[in-house]
């Protein structure tokens, strides 16, 4: 099993907080893999990705990859030097990445490519985990609380993250539920 937590919970439910709170904790280095990317249009995602990057110290490092994280996070490793300490790799967030899937298909309202596509994509981040002796700290949004989705592409979207988060809820040290900024330690 990875070294992961993951931190669930619904918008502003002070998950992030909570991740980066746990990462400070770090003695060695820490990757911080930003997976929101805004359109020209979109001032509120670029606001929320602002304030996101206020909080981060600046002696973290940032890896801004919407898509094929395991990818991205094995080249910026190779690239690390050893401190000695592992290396703290803090994912916010797995809701954005695999928002960035579904708008990449040819027809986001093909449930089965959603969910295939996301599948490869999470089990190549957790090889990358099981080869690498770094600890990760995910933060995932909790949709399937929020009740069903009005539109098909809506639905889609909620069960493929319901999968995605119990894939990684399988792997992880420790999942927590956040809500109104008190964490909930989910266990089976």
């Amino acid at each position: 099993m990875a070294d992961m937590i993951l931190f669930l919970g619904g918008t502003r439910s002070g998950k992030s907080t909570r991740a980066e709170a746990e990462a400070l904790k770090a003695e060695g280095a820490v990757v911080y893999v930003a997976t929101a990317k805004a359109g020209p249009d979109d001032s509120s995602l670029k606001e929320r990705i602002r304030r996101h990057q206020v909080r981060r110290p600046e002696h973290w490092h940032t890896l801004e990859c919407p898509r094929g994280l395991a990818a991205g996070l094995e080249t910026l490793l190779a690239k690390l030097p050893d401190d000695g300490h592992p290396v703290t790799i803090l994912i916010d967030c797995v809701t954005m990445w695999m928002a960035n899937i579904l708008f990449s298909l040819p027809d986001p309202e093909d449930l089965v490519a959603l969910e295939t596509a996301a599948r490869q994509e999470v089990e190549e981040l957790l090889a990358l985990m099981e080869r690498t002796s770094c600890r990760w700290i995910l933060v995932s949004g909790e949709t399937g609380l929020g009740g069903i989705q009005a539109s098909a592409r809506g639905r889609y979207f909620c069960d493929c993250l319901g999968m995605v988060n119990q894939l990684l809820a399988a792997n992880a040290r420790e999942a927590w539920l956040c809500v109104a900024g008190k964490k909930i330690l989910l266990q089976d």
